[in-house]
């Protein structure tokens, strides 16, 4: 779908008042960032504008205090089950914290919780109600189920099939 044909989607799903608000657009990271700097013109279904996208690399980085970090980036090798939980819960408290400030959120930038494997389900259960995510995702659709990162790799990530409903999720074409 073009840029404007996926907006378009999107305001008329988040014009609904409750239920599981999340979203996934799919593209190369080129597509993705034009996509990005698009939705922030566009009007959300309240007339405010789309917000910023909000890395979540950066977020949970920027949550692991520097000293922490450094000790888990030192015992990874031998240990890399405290490294994985550190991020998780990184990941769930940044999540929460930007989706009560924000309530409609734009993430980009999600390699973290795929390259430590961190479980997918905490998107789906928070985007509900009045807490709303908009995932923008490198990967495309490729037959039945969506691979993440198709360009790097064997492309041996793949999106849950359950994570997102298939008419809540777009893929950008030129």
């Amino acid at each position: 779908m073009r840029d404007t044909e996926i907006i378009e989607a999107l305001q008329r799903k988040l014009a609904v008042p409750g239920g599981r608000h999340l979203y996934g657009i799919l593209g190369s990271y080129q597509q993705l960032a034009a996509f990005a700097e698009k939705l922030q013109e566009a009007r959300t279904p309240e007339g405010g504008y789309f917000p910023a996208a909000v890395s979540l690399n950066n977020g949970i980085l920027q949550s692991i205090p520097d000293e922490e970090f450094r000790h888990l980036v030192e015992n990874e090798a031998k240990r890399p089950e405290p490294t994985v939980k550190h991020i998780a819960r990184a990941f769930e408290s940044f999540l929460r914290k930007t989706l009560q400030q924000q309530g409609l959120t734009v993430l980009v930038q999600l390699e973290l919780i795929f390259a430590y494997q961190i479980e997918l389900y905490l998107l789906r259960t928070l985007a509900a109600d009045d807490y709303r995510l908009i995932l923008l995702l490198p990967g495309k659709r490729q037959g039945g189920s969506v691979v993440m990162f198709p360009d790097y790799g064997e492309g041996n990530y793949r999106l849950p099939s359950n994570l997102i409903a298939d008419n809540h999720l777009w893929e950008i074409t030129d």
